[in-house]
């Protein structure tokens, strides 16, 4: 893997404008102590170690610089990913202990050349932070923590505090910690919020549905009225109007008997369901109730008068 070299001794930054990054300084404990083949060595498998830590990372999103006592690492992009490949490389038991620095801050290029060399802000505060941590902790400076706050706040109330440490240039650091105990806080929080959360929202269905249900299912009934020509409108023996003017009525849910009258037609008696909040039309048309027939009255034949009895009988005795 090509790495650059980084001298922490550079401090005068060049003229370019620089660019900003997270830079994880990576250090070996003790390592201006070991021979000269275990500090090959060491630095072979700290080399290996970052490469597996930075496979999934894209080439140009990251850079490993070599240092005088271990790695730099330059990593473009969100804060809080840098944080995790470093807690990642961090924990790795597969290598000896190290101290290991984050900083956010400003890069740039002393050349352009084969000598080129990296150097700014934000190599020597990596570094710095890197001799202050110890084996079991890693720590950030105040710029990387600022930086964390503004894009994943959320990752940044995992920081605590660690102190101010001083430098050999009496120069005081602010550092940073995560903190396992706020990260599991954190994320019991969250999901005590998520279950919560879903009970709630349980509940107010619950509640809802026993105060709503009750409303929806007495929720009244429209019956649109269509009668041809006209009729009046009785509902369970109650009348309700005309048709027209009245052209539909409200009615409870439930069955009811409707009557529609129209004098000289017969009467419509039907029985009707009706659903809450449902509209429905009841359309009829009256039939005329037929006149009665007159039969014509058959005349009687008329009979011969009777004459009275004194007169037939005066008549035979005159021999009439």
């Amino acid at each position: 893997m090509p790495t650059s070299r980084y001298n922490p001794r550079m401090s005068e930054p060049p003229s370019a404008s620089p660019v900003y990054a997270s830079v994880a300084y990576v250090r070996i404990p003790g390592f201006e102590g070991l021979p000269v083949a275990e500090q090959v060595a060491n630095k072979e498998r700290l080399m290996g170690r970052a490469g597996e830590v930075l496979a999934s990372v894209e080439p140009a999103d990251r850079a490993i610089l070599d240092a005088d006592d271990g790695l730099a690492i330059v990593l473009f992009g969100e804060p809080a990913r840098a944080l995790a490949l470093c807690e990642s490389m961090h924990q790795q038991d597969a290598f000896e202990p190290l101290q290991v620095g984050l900083n956010f801050g400003p890069l740039a290029l002393a050349a352009n050349d084969a000598d080129a060399r990296v150097l700014g802000d934000g190599l020597g505060g990596a570094a710095a932070a890197a001799r202050f941590a110890e084996p079991d902790r890693l720590l950030v400076t105040e710029g990387f923590a600022r930086a964390l706050r503004m894009s994943d706040p959320a990752r940044a109330a995992d920081l605590a505090k660690a102190g101010d440490f001083t430098d050999t240039r009496v120069r005081q650091h602010v550092l940073y910690a995560p903190d396992p105990n706020r990260s599991t806080l954190r994320r019991r929080r969250f999901v005590l919020y998520a279950v919560g959360g879903v009970a709630a929202m349980l509940l107010l269905g619950v509640i809802a549905r026993g105060i709503y249900q009750p409303i929806l299912r007495s929720r009244p009934g429209t019956v649109a009225l269509e009668l041809k020509p006209r009729g009046e409108v009785y509902v369970d023996g109650v009348y309700h109007g005309r048709v027209p003017p009245l052209t539909e009525v409200q009615l409870p849910p439930g069955p009811h008997r409707v009557q529609l009258r129209n004098p000289g037609s017969y009467t419509h008696t039907m029985t009707i369901e009706v659903k809450p909040g449902e509209r429905m039309t009841v359309a009829h048309t009256f039939v005329r109730v037929p006149e009665p027939t007159r039969r014509p009255s058959q005349q009687q034949p008329q009979q011969p008068r009777q004459e009275p009895d004194f007169w037939r009988d005066l008549r035979r005795k005159f021999g009439a």
